[in-house]
């Protein structure tokens, strides 16, 4: 029954195999040199391998290990030399060396028709006879539980013997294969001397040819390969099992790969790989599979030559790169090993052969010799080559392609080495027209990586528009594709090609505001959604765009923008952006508000509009600058060619703005605007603002109008006295008859005694020829009365004065010369009756002594007046500024002489020597 099916499964997959084989052709390579191992300083085959009856090998931990027929376990180190220890009476069947510790585990017979025994030892301690230190000792039977139930539960065999082993790093499980298909399972054969174990039995009677565990995430699986099925158990906690496939190996034909979680078995038509998972991939490697083993990523199989059948074919296969990494013949393979970084083949005479990989420069330097550089970037990865060596293989394959004209092929080889590779050394083979595709290829890479310049986006975009690929353009611009290149070229290049549309979307996209509007404006000449633009803009790009554009739109659509102008200068919020491309707009600050006078310039030749702004302006701003109000006035004063009706208007309103309290507009500017448009009105009002009366009073005059001269005279005389002065002079020049006006005139000075009356005399006989004595008679009557009042009144004073300073100086002589009687009979500190020891001053005050201070010298009644005075003299005395004070004073004066008169009232010319006796005699203690 089973040879049928097998027969006909092995009919299918050999088909299939077949075919597979036909489409996957492996290129072979030499990547390992052959060498015999010879004695040490010799030329001989190694003799020490060759004299023993090699039953089984293993490797690890720096040995080479082998056992033998006779019980031995022989161990060759580096040096080829052999150690060997008895481990069993008879021979030793199979034996397995620990990665990661210096444990070896064994199967061998110590008797005759015995079960095999079970041995482990520590290879780094020794026992006293200087052997390896055995840790367990356990006879191995099939006759216990059984896991699997079924026909053959209660069969028993007690000499069963075993073909392989299979064990985790820690001994927490070991297995051990026997030739009637059963597995016996160990427990913990590190930590207990009688370890519990479990036989785990097969369905059908054949010998166990491979085992191996693989873990997975706390999952642990053993999978058995007999010489008629593959079966795997998990092992963990419940035991469970699953049939893989109904067809086996042949022994030494299965090999376990841990680090990768893999079990290969191999057969005639194929190799196969099983996972945790399951059935894994297999190959079509045909050929009678003798031995499988691997060597870090490599398979090793043995398969018999078909032509010489007494020889052996030992292939090497890279399964990761698909290729053959060495084939040669050998005689009867027997094991195969390996350590050192080199692989060790035992014969079947005993002949040991290294096979030592080759450096991976060697190996890429055979691939170049033979062009192929695809199997050279396979085999770089995964020697796990530096990065910039990948490069450069890269970069000569590309070579090699660009020089066999294969231009698409090169370019594909040339992307890989976008990072490292100079963009240049590629781009110059390529500039050619035919070739524009692949550079544009290349380029598109290029901006994908971010490493593009805004040469290259140039570069790009000029191939785009050369080729009119707008569906290519599209994708590079408007797709939401992250692109990495220079916004800013691109949108030149764009522009200079013509594709505006592609060029707006780009500066829209980016929030490149100057550029959107600067194509709008100047190559699309749309004024309209260049202002719509604007106004969806954030409050700063807003204002700046307008100051830069804002001349043209003014032009154009003076409304538009006047009315987004009011809105910046005062309370500006952006519109919602249009909904044709999607755009970022920053919030914008609603108190921000932009100055107005940065504007003025744009309203070149649109004075009227300008004019509407500044209203809008001042009326919402209630401190806006002068520059404002001066523009504004100059726009209501200018001259055009309009009716007369409009500038009267504007002349009234210019009239009304100098007259707003709240214009804050420069005097001086507005005077000279003025002046040069000859507005009366507003110089007349400007003066009187800036308070030059005199100017008003010269305009009258140069206006002959009488009226208002005596009317500005009588308005400002008070503020300029000397207003009257120029009119009398005014008045007195004239030819025509202005007597009413000269007695006006004369009366005021007369009133507020402006000129002494020889001054006015003179003046009307030198200007007037038209005055009579009648116009004056009324002003010199008027003036020779009151200076003969004022010299009656001076003369009274005079004759006052010198009667109290004759007094005074008869006080002080009497002071000097005579007795001063004191009839004070009271303290006039205390009030009290004054009794003796008393103090009497010559102010006239008296004080109980015991009413003064200590060494008090003046009366305390008198002496702060008396400081007072004294202070008050000092500091007009000391005072630098006190000259200054008097000849202000002196000019500013009606009457000079009384001003001196005070001064020396007061003083201030005085040495101090009255000041002294004055203060003597107030102060004099007696």
């Amino acid at each position: 029954k089973y040879s049928r099916r097998r027969i006909r499964l092995c009919s299918v997959c050999r088909r299939l195999i077949s075919y597979w084989s036909i489409m996957f052709q492996w290129k072979t390579f030499q990547f390992f040199d052959k060498e015999l191992v010879k004695e040490p300083g010799g030329e001989d085959p190694l003799q020490v391998i060759k004299k023993l009856e090699i039953t089984c090998s293993t490797s690890g931990r720096g040995n080479l290990i082998f056992g033998d027929a006779k019980g031995y376990v022989n161990t060759v180190d580096r040096e080829f030399k052999l150690y060997s220890f008895e481990a069993y009476r008879h021979n030793v069947t199979y034996i397995l060396q620990l990665k990661l510790t210096n444990i070896l585990i064994a199967i061998g017979v110590d008797e005759d028709l015995i079960c095999p025994t079970l041995k482990v030892w520590n290879l780094d301690k020794s026992d006293k006879a200087g052997n390896p230190f055995c840790l367990r000792t356990i006879k191995v039977q099939s006759s216990q539980q059984i896991a699997t139930p079924g026909p053959q539960a209660a069969r028993a065999a007690q000499s069963v013997p075993a073909t392989c082993i299979a064990a985790l790093e820690d001994l927490s499980q070991v297995a051990v294969g026997l030739c009637n298909g059963c597995v016996v399972l160990f427990y913990n054969l590190a930590n207990d001397r009688n370890p519990n174990f479990v036989t785990l039995q097969s369905n059908i009677e054949a010998p166990v040819t491979g085992m191996g565990f693989m873990q997975n995430r706390g999952q642990t699986q053993l999978f058995v390969a007999t010489t008629e099925a593959v079966v795997s158990y998990r092992t963990d906690h419940r035991i469970t099992k699953e049939e893989l496939f109904d067809n086996g190996c042949a022994l030494n034909c299965a090999v376990p790969v841990p680090e990768d979680n893999h079990f290969i078995i191999g057969r005639k038509e194929a190799v196969y790989f099983y996972e945790l998972e399951g059935r894994g991939p297999c190959f079509a490697f045909e050929g009678e599979k003798k031995v499988l083993s691997w060597f870090r990523s490599y398979l090793i199989v043995v398969s018999q030559d078909a032509v010489q059948t007494n020889n052996n074919v030992l292939t090497i296969y890279d399964l990761k790169n698909k290729f053959i990494a060495f084939s040669a013949a050998f005689g009867t393979v027997s094991h195969i090993v390996s350590e050192w970084g080199s692989i060790f083949v035992l014969t079947a005479d005993g002949t040991l052969f290294m096979l030592e990989e080759r450096d991976t420069q060697t190996k890429l330097e055979m691939l170049f010799k033979k062009s192929l550089y695809s199997v050279a970037i396979d085999v770089a990865h995964s020697q796990h080559y530096d990065a910039n060596s990948i490069i450069d293989i890269f970069r000569k394959y590309g070579d090699h392609l660009y020089s066999k004209q294969d231009y698409d092929g090169a370019i594909q080889q040339y992307l890989h080495t976008i990072g490292r590779l100079e963009p240049s050394y590629v781009i110059r083979k390529f500039l050619d027209a035919q070739r524009i595709h692949n550079l544009t290829l290349y380029l598109q890479a290029l901006h994908k990586a971010g490493l593009a310049t805004a040469d290259h986006t140039t570069l790009l975009l000029n191939c785009y528009t050369k080729l009119k690929d707008v569906q290519k353009l599209d994708e590079f611009i408007k797709t939401d594709t992250e692109w990495k290149f220079e916004v800013h070229t691109a949108i030149k290049v764009c522009r200079q090609a013509g594709y505006y549309d592609h060029a707006l979307y780009l500066a829209r996209k980016h929030n490149k505001h100057d550029w959107y509007l600067k194509i709008l404006l100047e190559d699309l000449h749309d004024e309209t959604n260049a202002l719509d633009y604007i106004a969806t803009l954030p409050f700063s790009a807003a204002e700046k765009n307008l100051k830069k554009y804002g001349k043209s739109l003014v032009t154009h659509l003076p409304e538009q923008t006047t009315t987004l102008l009011m809105q910046l200068c005062t309370n500006y919020r952006p519109k919602a952006p249009l909904k044709e491309t999607p755009t970022n707009i920053a919030k914008n600050d609603s108190r921000s508000k932009a100055i107005p006078e940065e504007f003025i310039h744009i309203y070149v030749n649109q004075p009227e509009w300008l004019t509407r702004f500044l209203e809008f302006i001042i009326t919402q701003q209630a401190a806006a600058s002068p520059l404002i109000y001066n523009t504004l006035l100059e726009l209501y004063l200018r001259e055009d060619d309009g009716a007369e009706s409009s500038r009267m208007a504007r002349l009234e309103k210019a009239a009304n703005l100098l007259k707003d309290p709240r214009a804050q507009f420069d005097e001086g500017h507005a005077l000279v605007l003025a002046q040069m448009h000859n507005f009366k009105q507003g110089i007349l009002y400007i003066y009187d603002k800036m308070g030059l009366y005199n100017e008003i009073l010269l305009c009258h005059m140069e206006n002959n109008d009488h009226h208002q001269v005596i009317f500005t005279c009588k308005k400002y005389g008070d503020r300029d006295p000397s207003l009257w002065i120029s009119a009398l002079s005014y008045f007195a020049a004239k030819q025509e008859d202005s007597q009413h006006e000269l007695r006006d005139v004369l009366a005021h000075i007369d009133k507020d005694n402006l000129l002494p009356p020889l001054v006015v005399m003179q003046t009307l006989a030198d200007k007037s020829s038209s005055a009579t004595l009648g116009v004056v008679k009324d002003y010199i009557a008027r003036r020779l009365s009151r200076e003969n009042n004022i010299i009656s009144e001076d003369e009274h004073q005079i004759r006052t004065y010198a009667e109290e300073t004759e007094k005074m100086r008869k006080e002080l002589e009497e002071l000097k010369t005579g007795a001063r009687i004191f009839q004070l009979n009271k303290c006039v500190a205390c009030t009290s009756p004054l009794d003796l020891p008393a103090v009497h001053f010559l102010c006239m005050h008296s004080f109980h002594l015991r009413c003064l201070g200590e060494n008090e010298r003046e009366c305390p009644s008198c002496a702060p007046n008396n400081r007072k005075i004294q202070s008050m003299k000092k500091a007009l005395h000391d005072n630098p500024q006190l000259h200054e004070q008097f000849f202000k004073q002196l000019e500013a004066s009606p009457d000079g002489f009384q001003t001196v008169s005070e001064y020396f009232g007061r003083g201030i010319f005085s040495n101090g020597t009255a000041a002294s006796t004055a203060s003597a005699a107030s102060g004099t203690q007696m």
